[in-house]
């Protein structure tokens, strides 16, 4: 089932290396706001619905999954990525600029929190949906297609580097957006046009995919039998679990991304409203790009055929990253400069947790990509990068957010959204009523809470054991 071309060198030209970086950045920049900044803009427009955001992402999860496999066998059919890639890309601009619009329809259904989730969830859902066909079945295949034992090294670093530089660059620029077009009769205004211009983006990116991308030589269109035969056979687990090595690393991906999900999706809420940072995207968005520039070392040690190693050293230090933000962060947040999130001296317990973690992400993608991706059977890294999804998505985007769900509600105490001085703002019921609202008319919530780091650590401690049983296959079969 892996894959045995020999090393042979080549190079994928310019243009590809051009596209791999533009199409890969704009899907992060969309990934980005989907994973941080909806839930941002949720809790902004409606209040802190912990449970719409947790529907949100099961279903968010579920599209992306099926569309990764169904887009995924209809790739690998018609022997084409670049067409999903395109009119993916086109229709998911234009979701993502419809999110933003909900905005108008707050004022009829802010109080009814049934219509404000079937609302937000359905376009978020749709969105998905377009999303994972053009990154997930088109671009990820297209790319896979073009991987051999000389190159795999450089465009998994590429591959693991885009997401971390999407959501720094989305994190930043969406922090600008978002905070400096806010108006007193429209606060959501940042978000609304923030939404509009990267939807843009990807749309034009889209149409520029159908003049541009081509499609790998070597790449051919495989059927077998009918379509929804060939659907089916995704699930044919018999012949996936055959390949021992590559389900240890999905098994690893999934264990890795349930820890990673229990916070990351609640981390701008956690920043903004927990911790009490007025502009969170600066403590999350400058970490991250001291990560990526130390992760750089490693594309080396990964093409020297060590990337177990990488993989568990990135892995450990994520988990200790976690710890740092519960024992460290947890402890310190009363002292933290959250007018002024660049005030280091105050503030660096923060930097240095993100910095932490954010390693351990950009590594951890960086080891796994290489890992998963030349385990692939040629004639199907489509149908398998809907399996990948399985992993990556289906599974970690339900169970993160199911384990942080009731740690939220346990640990922390039911708010109501208020106005104080123009901003919005959590406050608990008792300082509502001071401040003169009836909390039967506003929508409660709960905020996230650090307790969500320590049950990420120990999640992720759990991923070490079956990347150790994967790391003995890579050894044997790396020996000659």
């Amino acid at each position: 089932m892996g894959n045995t071309k020999s090393a042979e060198k080549k190079g994928i030209g310019a243009l590809n290396w051009t596209l791999l970086l533009v199409i890969g950045f704009s899907a992060q920049i969309a990934w980005v706001i989907e994973n941080n900044w909806f839930a941002n803009f949720l809790y902004s427009d409606f209040g802190a619905q912990l449970g719409v955001v947790t529907a949100m992402t099961i279903c968010s999860a579920t599209a992306t999954t099926f569309s990764a496999l169904f887009f995924g066998t209809l790739s690998d059919r018609i022997g084409s990525r670049k067409k999903l890639i395109a009119w993916g890309s086109i229709l998911w601009g234009i979701f993502t600029i419809a999110f933003g619009l909900t905005h108008y329809l707050r004022d009829s259904i802010y109080n009814d929190v049934m219509l404000v989730g079937v609302t937000i969830v359905a376009a978020d859902t749709i969105m998905s949906f377009f999303g994972s066909m053009a990154n997930d079945a088109g671009y990820n295949a297209w790319y896979a297609d073009m991987m051999d034992d000389s190159n795999s090294g450089q465009i998994g670093a590429v591959a693991a580097t885009l997401p971390v530089i999407g959501t720094l660059v989305g994190t930043l620029v969406g922090g600008m957006f978002v905070n400096g077009l806010a108006t007193e009769a429209n606060p959501q205004a940042g978000y609304i046009i923030f939404f509009s211009v990267a939807g843009g983006v990807t749309v034009l990116v889209g149409i520029a995919s159908f003049f541009l991308l081509k499609d790998a030589p070597t790449l051919k269109p495989v059927k077998d039998g009918g379509f929804w035969h060939q659907f089916g056979s995704t699930f044919n687990f018999r012949r996936f679990a055959a390949n021992r090595e590559l389900a240890l690393v999905f098994l690893t991906l999934c264990i890795f991304f349930i820890g990673y999900n229990c916070y990351f999706i609640h981390i701008m809420n956690w920043m903004n409203y927990t911790l009490g940072f007025t502009d969170p995207s600066l403590i999350l968005g400058i970490p991250l790009l001291i990560a990526v520039a130390m992760s750089i070392p490693f594309i080396k040690i990964i093409n020297n055929k060590k990337v177990p190693a990488v993989a568990a050293f990135a892995t450990i230090l994520s988990i200790l990253g976690c710890l740092f933000v519960y024992f460290v962060v947890g402890n310190m947040q009363s002292s933290f400069d959250t007018e002024n999130a660049l005030n280091f001296a105050a503030n660096w317990p923060c930097f240095v947790g993100i910095i932490l973690v954010g390693i351990g992400y950009v590594v951890f993608m960086q080891a796994m990509t290489v890992w998963m991706k030349r385990l692939y059977p040629e004639e199907h890294r489509g149908q398998f990068e809907g399996i990948r999804i399985m992993f990556f998505v289906f599974f970690p985007m339900i169970a993160g957010p199911l384990l942080a769900d009731p740690i939220c509600r346990a640990f922390g105490e039911k708010v109501y959204q208020v106005v104080d001085n123009g901003n919005l703002i959590f406050v608990t019921a008792q300082r509502a009523g001071e401040m003169g609202y009836d909390i039967s008319s506003i929508a409660e919530g709960y905020l996230p809470v650090n307790e969500l780091f320590i049950a990420a650590a120990c999640v992720t401690a759990l991923a070490l054991i079956p990347m150790s049983i994967a790391a003995k296959i890579y050894k044997e079969r790396n020996k000659s």
